[in-house]
């Protein structure tokens, strides 16, 4: 939305500006990008809303670095499938990036 409204404004406020679009583009595109990878930093707020929460071992939210480690192999294309296989099998089966970074989603307490 936000690349939309950069482009809108762009177009009809700035004409010279309208070769900057892409780069709004790509702004919007890297932040939403951030915004994916941090999604978990906190425990999840949509994760929070269903009354789950992702933990470390020690029962803290993730983090910002813990996030990023969580979902950066998301961003690989069919990666999802793959890690998709074993919730899909077993409902309570973790992902594979969460055995690798010890990262657990549980019910919030």
């Amino acid at each position: 939305m936000a690349g939309l409204a950069a482009t809108a404004l762009l177009w009809e406020s700035v004409p010279g500006g309208r070769e900057l679009i892409g780069w709004a583009w790509g702004a919007a595109g890297a932040g939403a990008v951030c915004a994916f990878l941090l999604r978990d930093s906190s425990g999840g707020r949509a994760r929070r809303w269903l009354g789950l929460e992702a933990v470390r071992p020690d029962g803290r939210p993730p983090g910002a670095a813990g996030s990023i480690r969580r979902n950066l192999p998301l961003l690989i294309p069919l990666w999802n499938l793959f890690d998709a296989w074993p919730v899909l099998r077993d409902g309570e089966a973790a992902r594979v990036s969460d055995r690798i970074t010890g990262i657990r989603v549980r019910r919030a307490a």
